[in-house]
């Protein structure tokens, strides 16, 4: 079987930044979509051309038969975050192939900065995981380090401190291995 050339998380490359401006009906969302479709839809949403979109994933070198291979493994499997007039997202749902349901999140503001704070933590190349059940922590805030500003929940795990990002809209959140001198409460 052959492998899929790897796909860009996020296009246009500046969707976190149009999201700032232009378009008044223009809003995040979320698809979700039929089991292993992620990265075929976003391909058809780039075909497109009117929807941006966001697939937040974390590479993994693995090695097969001593050979080295970079599989990119998705943070929240079954969705797919798309960016565009109301309108034009809306009407994906029935043209493009994959998608079974839009859900649309009220609270706009929030869904854009959990959203941005994770591409951020991507671009920053810091190993980030899913963590699949939100766990109740503390607000904290990281002082110190690259990420140095950023807001979140700390929860303590199997793999020690870390730094989560909630999407309360899809109960999912990604995390982040982090210091305890590296963070403070809010």
């Amino acid at each position: 079987m052959p492998i899929a050339p790897p796909i860009a998380s996020c296009w246009p490359s500046n969707v976190f930044d149009e999201a700032q401006n232009e378009d008044p009906t223009a809003c995040w969302s979320a698809f979700q979509v039929r089991p292993r479709c992620e990265k075929s839809v976003s391909r058809e949403l780039r075909k497109l051309d009117t929807v941006g979109y966001f697939l937040p994933y974390a590479e993994e070198t693995r090695t097969y038969q001593r050979r080295q291979v970079t599989v990119q493994n998705l943070l929240f499997p079954g969705y797919v975050f798309a960016f565009g007039a109301s309108d034009d997202v809306r009407s994906c749902r029935y043209t493009v192939r994959g998608i079974i349901n839009h859900l649309q999140d009220p609270d706009q503001a929030s869904l854009y900065g959990s959203l941005a704070t994770i591409k951020k933590l991507i671009d920053e190349g810091t190993e980030v995981t899913a963590e699949q059940k939100l766990k109740p922590g503390m607000d904290v805030e990281i002082v110190s380090g690259p990420l140095n500003g950023l807001r979140g929940k700390v929860i303590r795990n199997s793999r020690g401190l870390r730094f989560l990002v909630q999407l309360n809209f899809i109960q999912e959140a990604a995390s982040v291995a982090v210091d305890g001198s590296m963070v403070k409460a809010v």
